[in-house]
Formats: structure tokens, C-alpha cells, sequence
């Protein structure tokens, strides 16, 4: 589990006692599983879905993307996976891997389809 940043805790406290909101600029959120990141798709108005690798790094990532020109949010909203750690969902989208610095589009379709071919794994017996 990820702990959020200084920044970010400082900034969930301020949005929780505010009464109002409103974002005008771009907003990326990073999620952290690829149902979180087909939930974005869903919700999203005409998303833009992006599998890339870093041209540095190599990490692997997937985006989704779309305007937002409602309330609280006018701008581009992102959600941004980082794929490394979902590998079996990035094979699934992608015919064959990307080089580093490439870029791949996919639709929210394809988010779907490799979603539902995850095996579904049950919990462990050992776990109470």
C-alpha cells in the first residue's frame, strides 16, 4: 500500500473542509489497479486510453484521459496506472510489448475485454 505524500494529505484536509471546489487546470490521479483504471474509462466522457513506456525508465503505464468541462473540474482529467505491477493486464491489452518511448492507443473496449480475461483467483484458505 502506497502512503500519500505530504502534499497530498495536506490537500485531502483542505478539500474536506472546504464547502466548495473548483479545479481549472488539469488534474492526473494514479490508481492502482486496472479495475480503478476501467472504472476512469467508464465514467469519463470520451476518453482518450493510452498504453506507453518511458523512454528513461522503461516502466510500463497505461492513461486514460478526456476534457472535463463540468463542475468542480474544468480541464483535462488523467488517471494513470503503473503497469510494472500488473503485467498479466498489460500482456492481455497489448499484442506485443512496446519499446521504451512507444506509445500504443486502446479503447475502453480493450480495457473491458483484458479485464474480463484476468483469471480470477480465490482468497487464501489460510486467511481467516
Amino acid at each position: 500500500m502506497l502512503y500519500p505524500s505530504r502534499s497530498a494529505r495536506e490537500l485531502s484536509i483542505l478539500l474536506r473542509i472546504s464547502r466548495e471546489l473548483a479545479i481549472v487546470g488539469d488534474v492526473t490521479a494514479t490508481v492502482e489497479s486496472p479495475s480503478e483504471l476501467l472504472a476512469w474509462a467508464t465514467v469519463l466522457k470520451s476518453p482518450t486510453v493510452m498504453a506507453w513506456r518511458a523512454e528513461d525508465s522503461a516502466h510500463r503505464y497505461l492513461q486514460v484521459t478526456a476534457e472535463h468541462a463540468r463542475e468542480p473540474i474544468h480541464g483535462r482529467v488523467a488517471a494513470v496506472l503503473h503497469a510494472e505491477q500488473h503485467r498479466q493486464f498489460w500482456d492481455e491489452l497489448l499484442p506485443q510489448d512496446l519499446q521504451p518511448g512507444d506509445k500504443h492507443p486502446l479503447t475502453p473496449k480493450n480495457l473491458s475485454a483484458a479485464w474480463a480475461a484476468m483469471p480470477i483467483t480465490p482468497p487464501d484458505e489460510s486467511t481467516p
